[in-house]
């Protein structure tokens, strides 16, 4: 799980069938802000881990919270991004974290029906991509959502006591098209290989709304979880996995080696011939290792770029949160946004 070194205790991760991803280190990217203390808060309060996605796999995030973290506030609520999309706000107070052990997983945006409610389950959508010619007004669409896709965040806030509303709105994400193509230049840089679509939906319960406010302002969370989902080949593009051919050299070095530990039942001259050989043989594959290395870290390899994120405006009012109304089951919050 992923976990803030500063503020232990509080955890997230991505799970597929049941089970969380691996998770690799990842730097987190450059904040700008116009507001440098902003800026400052938000980068030593991030953490951000790579995870591979395969396509066609359903996923959820997972929220767990449990000692040393001592909760200060009336409540703390987890915003789920998905793709730059809010999904779900679930909303931890003090009754439901007595226990010192609290946690809940989202599987996806709920809609409200006239009973209950149905939540759309999420699943990894490979991005189809082309390198045909593209008119520059079609790019600058493709860019807005090649620039969102790639990414789960969680911001976690201290928020006040509030109060239940009444809310009716609907949730508005926008899943990636399964027959759209990007452009490659799109995608390349930052290794991007998947987004994400809605999938089966089921039914769930439905939650009470509520209305709080930020106590220390929406631009100031308390940490702020990233996971940089992408495939396999991507991830070793980047340097984050080994890449497969790796352990061929290996094997093929290590065959040479113990070749020659073979030759010492033969006479002395013909041992000191063939180890000769041999050891042409072992330097013509270090350097045939190494051209295609060069060749592949100068025009295959995608390297990371970072990213500028452009930050929304702080808000120190109010927003809606919903929660149910028995205090020892878990809560939500939804956004009227």
């Amino acid at each position: 799980m992923a976990v803030l070194e500063c503020l232990p205790g509080i955890e997230a991760t991505i799970l597929v069938e049941g089970e969380a991803l691996t998770e690799y280190a990842a730097e987190n990217d450059i904040i700008i802000h116009k507001n440098p203390a902003t800026a400052a808060w938000q980068q030593t309060r991030t953490v951000t881990k790579y995870i591979e996605s395969t396509t066609g796999k359903t996923f959820s995030l997972k929220v767990n919270v449990k000692a040393p973290y001592k909760i200060d506030c009336p409540k703390v609520s987890f915003s789920l991004y998905v793709d730059g999309q809010w999904i779900h706000g679930p909303l931890m107070t003090k009754g439901l974290y007595k226990t010192g052990n609290w946690s809940i997983i989202s599987e996806g945006p709920t809609e409200k029906l006239q009973s209950g409610a149905q939540v759309a389950l999420m699943k990894f959508a490979e991005i189809q991509s082309t390198d045909e010619n593209t008119e520059s007004s079609v790019l600058k669409e493709d860019k807005k959502v090649t620039d969102r896709v790639g990414e789960i965040m969680i911001k976690v806030h201290r928020r006040s006591v509030g109060k239940v509303i009444e809310s009716k709105n609907k949730p508005t994400f926008e899943g990636l098209e399964h027959s759209k193509k990007y452009h490659d230049k799109l995608l390349a840089k930052d290794g991007k290989s998947h987004g994400v679509a809605l999938g089966d939906t089921k039914e769930v319960a439905w939650s009470t709304r509520w209305e709080a406010d930020y106590l220390d302002g929406e631009d100031f969370p308390l940490l702020i979880f990233r996971f940089k989902y992408r495939s396999a080949h991507a991830l070793q593009n980047l340097h984050v996995l080994p890449r497969a051919d790796s352990a061929g050299t290996v094997d093929q070095e290590a065959t040479v080696d113990s070749e020659e530990d073979e030759l010492d039942d033969l006479d002395p001259e013909i041992r000191e011939r063939v180890k000769r050989i041999l050891a042409r043989a072992k330097g013509k594959i270090k350097s045939e290792t190494k051209i295609k290395r060069d060749y592949s870290d100068d025009e295959e390899d995608v390297k990371p770029v970072k990213k500028v994120r452009s930050n929304k405006k702080r808000m120190t009012g109010k927003t809606t949160i919903d929660l149910t109304e028995d205090d020892d089951v878990e809560a939500q919050i939804v956004s009227l946004e």
